[in-house]
């Protein structure tokens, strides 16, 4: 379907309206006209026939009767014709009134009847001191020449008027489009990348939803860009280290000289792969949460499967370390969305296992509790590992922070995620000493459905 502007749309809508209401009018009128043009001809014979008979001077009935000349050729009465009578003669008429009287009983008032062929309406009006009668009529052809004459009169006002409309209407739409036009030039001359909210004085008020919707999709898709550009620096930055330690180990191994360096060079590469592989883990959550919408679909869910399959994930790295894990849990439902809730546990014990050191212990519970009045559900994951000084508690949440001390250095991703998600979610986020008052606690409390 080929697309009109905005500008011929308007003013063609406008034009048919007008055109309409037009025509109803006239229709009306004409109606109007056709019911009550013999009660307003009647008034204007009856004022024609009085003033005539007010401006005869006296001493007409001394004239003596005379023989009435031929009509001239194409002479002809336009509106109504008139006679003038006293004692039987017609003294005065008008050029065309016919030769015998309009309404021969000379009784005053109203008649109708056929005077050569045509119907007439004639009035009669007599001045008895004086012996004046006056009797004015319209014939059929008259009033039809009257009505035409109307008629053509208010078709050609009404045409001037519509053009005159027309006009004014295209030429005051295209005025109240030129901002548009404007803020489309404007955003034409933008550089590719330029995203910053579009300015547009004097746009009528009918666009401004628009130009405002626009502008928050510009501010989505720079936070967007943004994030997108933050996240490839980080990663660099991130990846850098953890990369050129896999070289220096590989290096080594390669340069062993006996099985056993060979084989201590080869069990640091593999450890350093795995660091490599949770901070590629840890920002690609990062990622898709920063490409995610503000706010996620939440739906009822119960948290505890969900808290089981994320801890047996994490069984074999614990069994290799020599810690226990212990898992209690209660039923409660929350609202939340799955994939980062699976991101939000999974970062938190892995956290967990990895600062609690050899022969830890950790202990992930999640229990009904009420904060604040509020009933919910509380996660907790605590460790009995060196834990964090309580100065640093607050900033072990905030991107690529490192908390000192530890034998295990992070890469400052996974806890920020926590943060993160425990927003998205309305939870609270508590930390608190860990098990038999070492390590750390953290506690996300849900709020119930």
């Amino acid at each position: 379907m080929k697309a009109r502007s905005l500008r011929w749309r308007l003013t063609w809508v406008s034009v048919k309206c007008v055109l309409v209401a037009w025509l109803i009018w006239l229709g009306c009128q004409a109606w109007q006209l056709s019911r009550a043009h013999y009660g307003f001809w009647d008034e204007s014979q009856r004022e024609v026939a009085s003033q005539i008979l007010e401006s005869m001077p006296d001493g007409l009935k001394l004239l003596p009767a005379r023989e009435r000349p031929a009509l001239p050729a194409g002479q002809r009465d336009h509106k109504m014709s008139w006679q003038v009578w006293v004692k039987g003669n017609n003294v005065v008429y008008s050029i065309a009134a016919p030769d015998e009287p309009l309404k021969p009983d000379f009784r005053d008032g109203f008649a109708r009847r056929t005077i050569s062929g045509q119907v007439w309406h004639v009035y009669s009006l007599t001045d008895p001191r004086r012996g004046l009668t006056v009797q004015v009529g319209r014939s059929k052809e008259m009033i039809a020449n009257e009505v035409a004459r109307w008629i053509g009169l208010s078709l050609l006002a009404a045409g001037l008027i519509f053009v005159l409309f027309v006009l004014t209407v295209w030429v005051v739409i295209g005025r109240s489009l030129r901002p548009v036009a404007a803020l489309r030039e404007a955003l034409r001359a933008r550089q590719p990348l330029d995203l910053t909210p579009l300015q547009a004085p004097g746009l009528p008020t009918e666009f401004s939803p628009l130009v405002d919707a626009f502008n928050d999709q510009l501010t989505r898709v720079d936070q967007a860009v943004q994030n997108e550009r933050r996240f490839i620096a980080d990663a660099a930055h991130e990846l850098r280290t953890p990369l050129a330690v896999l070289s220096a180990h590989a290096d080594l191994a390669r340069r062993a000289a006996t099985e056993e360096e060979r084989n201590t060079a080869l069990r640091r590469l593999s450890a350093g792969v795995s660091r490599a592989a949770r901070l590629s883990e840890q920002l690609l959550d990062l990622a898709r949460i920063d490409a995610a919408v503000a706010s996620p679909t939440l739906a009822p869910l119960d948290l505890a499967p969900l808290l089981v399959l994320v801890v047996r994930d994490f069984e074999t790295l614990a069994r290799e370390r020599h810690q226990r894990i212990g898992l209690r849990t209660e039923d409660g439902r929350i609202r939340g969305d799955v994939d980062q809730l699976g991101i939000l546990i999974r970062n938190l014990v892995d956290n967990a296992v990895r600062y609690a050191g050899e022969g830890g212990r950790i202990e992930v519970m999640c229990r009904r509790d009420v904060r604040d009045g509020v009933g919910g559900i509380a996660l907790c994951v605590a460790d009995d590992g060196p834990g964090v000084p309580a100065a640093e508690r607050e900033s072990i949440f905030h991107r690529f922070y490192r908390a000192n001390g530890g034998a295990e250095r992070g890469s400052g991703i996974g806890l920020s995620l926590v943060a993160r998600i425990a927003r998205t979610h309305h939870a609270t986020i508590h930390v608190d000493d860990g098990l038999d008052g070492k390590g750390l606690a953290v506690t996300v409390f849900f709020p119930a459905v």
